[in-house]
This record gives C-alpha cells, sequence and structure tokens, in this order.
C-alpha cells in the first residue's frame, strides 16, 4: 500500500460528479520555483487522432475548448498501446514498458514520479478515478489500471480517491494544488455504450466532457487559478506519426483556463508526451525527470503561462 494512499471506494462518478527508449528517471535541470503555487488538473482521454477530436462536428463543445482556450495543434503520443503513455507522463520514461499488462506485472517501487516530486516540494496533490473499485491495482467493470499510472509506482506519494468526492474537495478549505483525473472507460472515449463504434465513443466522450468541464469550472479551485490540461494518452493504432522518436501519432491536448479565455492559443510549438510533464514540471518550479529533461519533446508552455485576464 502506498505511503499516503486514501483508497476510497464509493459508487461510480456520473459525467458531473502516453514509448520511448526506457531511461533512469533521475531529475535534471533545476528550475527557478514560481512565486505563487500553480493549480493544475490532467484529465486523460483515449485512443483518437487529432482529426477525430479537432474539427470534428461530432465533438463540438470539445473543437469549441481548443478554440476558445488553449490548443497545443502539433502534439504527439509516444507509443502505442496506452500504458507507456501513462508511465511518460509522470515519470517521464515508459520504463521498458511496451504492453498494457496490470501492476501485477510492471511494478517500479522505488522510480521517482511527479507526484514525488510536488510531495517532496510541498505541493499539494490529488489523483482521481471514476469507478474505482476495492483494489484499484486491478481491472474492474469501466475502471482500467493501465489508465491509472499511479498504481505502476506503489512508493508514490500522490492519494487516489474515488471520483466521486472530486467536486467537495475542489470546494474545500484546502484544495489540492495538482489533481489527476481518470474517466472511466466510456467517458475517456475508449468504449462506446451502448454500442462500441467509434461514433459512439466519441459521443460518450462529448458528453463526459461537456458536463465535466463545467462542473470544474465553477468550482474554487477553478476559480482560485485552476488550469485543466485535457490529453489524450494515443492516436489510432494506424497513425505511428511521433516527435522525437516518439510513434503514438497526432493527438489532440487541449488546456482550459481563464487566462486563456481572455487570450486563447493555438500553440503549435511541437511537443510529446514527455514535453507535457515537462511543462508542467515547470509550473511548479521542479526539475525534470527522465526524458522531460530533453527539450527536443517540446513543451506547452506558452498555454500554461498565458497572460492573466486584465
Amino acid at each position: 500500500m502506498r505511503n499516503g494512499t486514501a483508497r476510497l471506494v464509493g459508487a461510480a462518478m456520473a459525467p458531473l460528479a502516453f514509448g520511448v527508449a526506457a531511461c533512469v528517471p533521475v531529475a535534471s535541470t533545476t528550475t527557478t520555483a514560481p512565486t505563487t503555487t500553480a493549480h493544475i488538473m490532467v484529465v486523460m482521454m483515449e485512443n483518437k487522432n487529432y482529426s477525430e477530436v479537432i474539427g470534428n462536428p461530432a465533438q463540438q463543445y470539445v473543437d469549441s475548448l481548443a478554440a476558445d482556450y488553449g490548443s497545443a495543434t502539433h502534439s504527439y503520443a509516444l507509443a502505442h498501446p496506452s500504458l507507456p503513455n501513462y508511465l511518460d507522463i509522470v515519470s517521464g520514461s515508459n520504463q521498458g514498458i511496451t504492453d498494457d499488462n496490470n501492476p501485477s506485472s510492471h511494478s517500479f517501487a522505488s522510480t521517482q514520479t511527479l507526484a514525488d516530486q510536488l510531495s517532496t516540494a510541498g505541493v499539494s496533490e490529488k489523483a482521481y478515478a471514476e469507478n474505482m473499485p476495492a483494489d484499484p491495482s486491478q481491472d474492474s467493470g469501466l475502471y482500467a489500471v493501465r489508465h491509472v499510472p499511479w498504481e505502476y509506482f506503489p512508493g508514490t506519494k500522490i492519494a487516489l480517491a474515488n471520483a466521486s468526492g472530486l467536486t467537495a474537495d475542489l470546494n474545500a478549505a484546502n484544495t489540492p494544488d495538482f489533481v489527476w483525473y481518470t474517466p472511466n472507460l466510456t467517458n475517456d472515449e475508449h468504449t462506446g455504450v451502448p454500442v462500441d463504434t467509434v461514433t459512439q465513443q466519441l459521443a460518450d466522450g462529448e458528453s463526459f466532457l461537456s458536463s465535466f468541464v463545467p462542473s470544474v469550472q465553477a468550482t474554487a479551485w477553478y476559480r482560485a487559478g485552476g488550469i485543466i490540461i485535457i490529453q489524450w494518452d494515443e492516436a489510432e493504432d494506424s497513425d505511428t506519426s511521433g516527435l522525437n522518436g516518439g510513434a503514438g501519432g497526432h493527438i489532440a491536448t487541449i488546456v482550459v483556463s481563464d487566462a486563456l479565455k481572455a487570450h486563447p492559443q493555438q500553440d503549435s510549438t511541437p511537443v510529446d508526451t514527455v514535453g507535457v510533464l515537462r511543462s508542467i514540471e515547470d509550473a511548479y518550479g521542479l526539475a525534470h525527470l527522465g526524458n522531460a529533461a530533453d527539450a527536443a519533446n517540446g513543451n506547452i508552455d506558452a498555454l500554461l503561462d498565458a497572460a492573466p485576464a486584465p
């Protein structure tokens, strides 16, 4: 059981409520700590090409987020399948993994993650997963552990809770500064319900995000400078384009904040999954883990550093 983990199990949450070669993820490149603590949330979506999300009439609300707030127009996943990308975005490395197996096959107890960096820096953090079962290290129903990377790092400091408690936590007196959110297999566009087609998957994701994002925007956490990064883990398997050696395909990366609402940006800076991690670390004044230290993986700095509303 991870240190400090709160395994809170509750009912399924309604819609309201990322490889490169393995490396030792040693932190490097010290940065200057920001004067205020960033409020960043990462929401992970699933398996869609950039063109299926951006400019698609079936994703009208999601597309409006990209247009009205911010979007990284040249964003790429690192690999197929899903798990390597999830490991990359929290540790700067795929840890040599090229499959989607459970933590019983892949466990990195002594590997440092973003959560450990945040904890050491005194930054509060919490992870949430929809439909979280009693044993979050195992798949169950609409919960897929391969989409919850923290379970592969049993020594990590972040607390994992059922998503049903998110809204209350974001309105509490002490809100978490960093938030990780894993939707269930329907809401993240992985498995369509009632029919498992791409059309249904997109409709399910549209329905989820059009409810979830406004619900977060209504919280004290968001009003205090919250930034929501909506990141697709990989493109369809047929897309093997990438950046800096990656081959996970062209994906959508959308950033939502009040600052971007005032000054929308379409950022053409090339970036991949660990480049997103790099920018998150920079926002908190942290060193870079593993491949995030390589500037060739790009960044989304312009989207996270958007000027505040006048």
